[in-house]
This record gives C-alpha cells, sequence and structure tokens, in this order.
C-alpha cells in the first residue's frame, strides 16, 4: 500500500463500521483529504460526488463539541442552504466530527465558493461572532401527520437514540438542533433523512459528560423539542 493509501485506511478504521459501510473508498478518500487539510484549522469542508447522478455532497469535518450541529446547521441557514439528509460520525484518534450533508440549493449544485463562504462563517461564529437572528422555518407543503419526538433503545438497550418525525421546512435541522443544545446534551451521532414532505430524524445524545441521559431528562428534552418545532410553524 502507499502511504496515501494507509492514511485513506488509518481514517476509515478510527470511524465506526456504518460509517465504512455507507461510503465507497473514492468518497472515503475525500474525506480523509478534508481532515488532513483541517490540520491546526478549526473546521474544513469538501464538496464531493454522490452515487446519485447529478448530485454532490459536502463533508465537513472540524474539532468535536457540544453544539457544533447546530453551529453548522445555523451556518448552512444562514447562507440560504436546506438539509436534505444528513449523518454524523465521531472519530476518537484524533477526536473530530465528521458530518455528511446532502443540500437542497435552489440556485443549482454547491460550488466550491459557497463552500468556502460556508467555512469562513463557521470560523467567524466559532471566534465568538454573534449570533444572527434566522428567519422563521417556512413548511415546504401543507400541514401532514403533525409530529412524533420519543426516545428508543439503541443497539445495547439504552435509551440515547432521539427520534423526531415531523413535516419538512426550512432551517428545521437549525431548530431541533438548537434545542438539544439548549439541553445541555451532546449529540453524537445523527442520520437525517427527507422522504416527500416528512422528516424522519434520528439523534444519538448523551450528557455534555458523556453519561446516558437520566430517565427524569428525557421528558424535559421531549418537551423543549416540541416546542421548538411547534414554535417554529
Amino acid at each position: 500500500m502507499t502511504e496515501s493509501e494507509i492514511s485513506v485506511a488509518t481514517f476509515a478504521a478510527s470511524l465506526p463500521a456504518e460509517y465504512r459501510d455507507r461510503f465507497n473508498a473514492e468518497q472515503i478518500a475525500v474525506h480523509a483529504r478534508t481532515s488532513e487539510i483541517r490540520a491546526g484549522s478549526a473546521i474544513a469542508a469538501t464538496i464531493f460526488p454522490w452515487s446519485t447522478v447529478g448530485q454532490r455532497a459536502l463533508c465537513v469535518v472540524a474539532d468535536d463539541r457540544p453544539g457544533l450541529l447546530s453551529l453548522i446547521s445555523s451556518a448552512l441557514t444562514e447562507l440560504g442552504f436546506d438539509v436534505d439528509a444528513a449523518e454524523a460520525y465521531t472519530r476518537h484518534a484524533p477526536r473530530e466530527a465528521v458530518d455528511i450533508f446532502w443540500l437542497r440549493d435552489p440556485e443549482g449544485l454547491v460550488t466550491s465558493d459557497q463552500v468556502g463562504a460556508f467555512v469562513d462563517l463557521v470560523e467567524e461564529i466559532l471566534a465568538g461572532r454573534p449570533e444572527k437572528t434566522l428567519p422563521t422555518p417556512v413548511p415546504l407543503a401543507p400541514a401532514g401527520l403533525g409530529t412524533t419526538v420519543r426516545f428508543l433503545e439503541d443497539a445495547d438497550g439504552a435509551l440515547t437514540v432521539l427520534e423526531v418525525e415531523t413535516d419538512d421546512r426550512s432551517g428545521l435541522l437549525w431548530t431541533i438542533t438548537r434545542a438539544l443544545y439548549r439541553q445541555n446534551v451532546q449529540i453524537v451521532g445523527s442520520k437525517i433523512r427527507t422522504e416527500a414532505s416528512r422528516v424522519y430524524d434520528k439523534f444519538t445524545i448523551v450528557e455534555l459528560d458523556g453519561t446516558l441521559i437520566r430517565n427524569e431528562r428525557r421528558l424535559t428534552i421531549q418537551v423543549e423539542v416540541l416546542s421548538a418545532i411547534a414554535s417554529a410553524s
């Protein structure tokens, strides 16, 4: 194996098995290069080809920290992007977040210039720029089947997965992740998908110290997320 191939293999091995099953070798190589580009910076992002013809996805690699997904969602919303789907993974050596976003851009495919503007904006926010007031999320279709927020068991039987099902609307991911951040929980993994006018999101969450969400905290978290979605409707 070449040095580059060893680097990519090491990167892939540092992520969960579901990540390696989800992406092919070419895509993982792009993600690994994004991580290398980030060296010494808070964040790096790269667009890469997806299996669907004419569609590209955005890989974001950043220092893992509480509220990161909310911060990224805020920047995407501020720049006018909506998230059709997303997946979040965490590397542990080194500890960094590897997040993949499939974006809906009303003006067409995401460009390199737009990615650069996104990185600059995230760096500004991380440096302490005051958070802007974002537009109220706008439903993208008539009201559907309502909203469900519930905890599910993970593979180990622990109730750490929060499932959210609701109508799709602009800025929804930011609304949900901001509500979770306000509850002082950490998102360690997520799967976001949109089908027609419905959104099906799953967030693996823990307390800031890495411990499981306590029984008495679950209802409070559910109510916070439900209230945030309702107020944005």
